[in-house]
């Protein structure tokens, strides 16, 4: 028989609805399926969205790009720095320049080639290790503000306004998935202005302490160091009326270094042979005195303006400390009266109507102080030789040094205006000729101390012993003032035993004499800290430099330096043969300029360049540079 329900034939009607799940159950698990489905779809409409909002960010906004020149103007002939800051948004990264893995895109900067401009070697910031979920390793990458910096030297007929275009391109990443790679359009504006119209630094947080090889042999010694960025960054917050006092007090400050204050006796001793009494005419003398130091350091600052070349090294030169050396024995023979000093006679009498005033020898004096004082003033002022030739000004160069002559002849104006009292002293024909010998014995001294870096350090102190003794013995006693009275009597014999007593101290070692061991540098030596992870000091010095000496015997020599230098690899570059191809390679290397020169380096091989010592530095000084090294390793 036939069952249109389809049931079984035995069951009731009753017992097929007890065992079929009922109408309202059904609904229930259709509209569970529903919903299911509904947040699936959900989802995965969310999950595109996201990647398409990523791909939205790449594209627009994940990256901003800014730029920035070293100085608002550029002059034909100069060179400067250009930034390029690429700014990510949060939570995205890029790959560093140099990815920690090969198949990584990295992060670059191409240039094109620009008529009028050479490019250098653009310099990327040091990259971060971060872990991230996607990789196994920590990567190389670049995160927040990534700056990137080149030098560009400007042609001699450059003109206008040429545009540097350039490329950014990149892969970008967050903490799960990475874009495609991509690349950003930039462009460059460089103002060319003409050399009459000042070129000033601005944006010194992006450049200072920045070392960027420049192309080619240009610069000092292929280097453009901003490293000295002090002067810049003065000019730029406080105006160039501030930065002219400072360099003024700059000058003054030059008195004090090592190879200017000997030079006080040789104002005295010239100005008080020349005055005849009248102030009128040693203040005019004085002033000439002045121009002479002037047209020195002028010359130098418009010469570095236009060739951007630094003068420390060549004023350290071992044939110039033995011709400053051969000056100072003239000056003193004839301060002995062997001969006397001046100009031509033809000469004179078109300068002083024939009156043989020493207006031209006064000139000539000028020269050579501002010749001596080279040796020490040149490490002290590298700043802003640097800041000078980067500008590529000569009229700021030549006011810039004008100032500073100023701050360094302004002493001497003084001495030489009232160094005649020294002859209006009682009955000062004796007396005098005793001063111009005590004087002519100082010139000896002050020859000896620039020509002392050439002498083996053993032989110096037994030279200055015998000079003091035949200078103390000579003053002290057989020079003859018969008639000058008693006090002077009493002065002479006292200049004579304290004359004595520094040649007896110069050869009684004072002191523990323990100082700073250091050792030879050479590239395995250096490597090898390196690999250990150990700070580094590298000390460059020359045989004939007179303020590396002053460092041996003072700073290096005090207790404290010797402790806090303790931790440090302490290696000596030899930088005696200065033109030689190794010294040129390592100053190069280390962007010296010049020395002395020491350099700290951290466990990681860079410099700390706030600690970089210029020039001779005291041991209270020095100690705040080491402190500030070892706070960064």
């Amino acid at each position: 028989m036939h069952n249109p329900l389809g049931t079984h034939p035995k069951m009731s009607t009753n017992q097929l609805s007890e065992n079929q799940p009922s109408r309202a159950a059904i609904i229930e698990v259709v509209k569970a399926m529903k919903i299911r489905t509904v947040l699936t779809a959900l989802l995965a409409c969310f999950a595109v969205l996201g990647m398409a909002q990523a791909q939205f960010i790449s594209a627009g906004e994940l990256v901003e790009i800014e730029t920035a020149l070293s100085v608002d103007h550029v002059h034909p002939g100069s060179s400067f720095q250009v930034a390029v800051i690429a700014i990510l948004q949060e939570d995205w990264h890029v790959n560093a320049h140099q990815p920690t893995l090969e198949y990584l895109i990295p992060t670059r900067l191409a240039l094109e080639s620009v008529d009028g401009l050479t490019f250098g070697e653009t310099l990327y910031p040091e990259s971060h290790r971060v872990k991230f979920e996607f990789a196994k390793e920590e990567l190389d990458v670049y995160q927040g503000r990534v700056i990137m910096r080149f030098p560009v030297i400007v042609s001699n007929d450059a003109s206008g306004e040429p545009m540097i275009r350039a490329s950014f391109r990149y892969q970008a990443c967050n903490n799960e998935i990475c874009l495609a790679p991509a690349r950003k359009d930039v462009t460059i504006s460089v103002p060319i202005a003409p050399l009459e119209q000042p070129s000033r630094p601005i944006n010194s947080e992006l450049f200072d302490s920045v070392a960027l090889s420049l192309p080619g042999d240009q610069g000092s010694g292929g280097i453009l160091s901003l490293a000295q960025g002090d002067l810049g960054h003065l000019i730029e917050e406080q105006g160039l009326a501030v930065a002219f006092l400072a360099i003024f007090v700059l000058g003054l400050a030059l008195n004090l270094t090592p190879c200017v204050y000997p030079m006080i006796p040789v104002t005295l001793g010239y100005f008080g042979r020349q005055s005849e009494g009248k102030t009128s005419r040693l203040f005019g003398l004085a002033l000439m005195y002045l121009v002479g130091i002037a047209i020195t350091y002028s010359t130098m600052g418009v010469v570095a303006a236009l060739t951007g070349q630094l003068f420390g090294s060549l004023l350290q030169n071992p044939w110039v400390l033995v011709g400053i050396t051969l000056v100072m024995v003239a000056l003193a023979l004839s301060l002995f009266g062997v001969y006397e000093i001046q100009a031509p006679n033809f000469i004179r009498q078109k300068v002083a109507g024939g009156s043989g005033s020493g207006v031209l020898g006064a000139l000539s004096m000028g020269l050579v102080v501002g010749i001596v004082a080279a040796p020490c003033v040149g490490p002290v002022t590298i700043g802003l030789l640097t800041y000078v030739g980067s500008t590529g000004n000569p009229w700021l160069g030549f006011g810039m040094f004008f100032t500073l002559s100023l701050g360094l002849g302004a002493p001497y104006v003084v001495l030489g205006t009232f160094s005649g009292g020294l002859k209006r002293l009682p009955k000062s024909g004796v007396w005098m000729l005793w001063v111009e010998k005590l004087f002519g014995c100082a010139l000896i001294g002050v020859a000896l101390y620039f020509v002392a870096p050439l002498i083996p350090d053993g032989i110096v102190p037994w030279i200055v012993l015998v000079l003091a003794l035949g200078s103390g013995v000579w003053l002290g006693w057989l020079v003859e003032t018969s008639g000058s009275g008693k006090t002077f009597y009493a002065l002479k014999k006292a200049t004579g035993i304290g004359i004595l007593l520094v040649g007896v101290f110069a050869v009684v070692p004072l002191g523990s004499g323990t100082t700073v061991t250091w050792e030879s540098y050479h590239p395995d030596v250096f490597d090898a800290a390196q690999q250990e992870d150990r700070p580094v000091i590298l000390d460059f010095y020359a045989d004939w430099c007179i303020p590396c000496r002053e460092l041996d015997r003072f700073t290096f020599a005090d207790e404290e330096v010797i402790a806090a230098v303790g931790p440090f690899t302490r290696l000596k570059v030899d930088l005696t043969q200065y033109e030689s191809p190794e010294a040129e390679l390592l100053r190069k290397q280390f962007d010296v300029d010049g020395v002395p020169t020491i350099i700290f380096l951290n466990p990681r091989g860079d410099e700390v360049q706030a600690s970089r010592v210029v020039g001779y530095l005291g041991a209270s000084a020095f100690l705040e540079r080491v402190k500030q090294a070892l706070s960064t390793s």
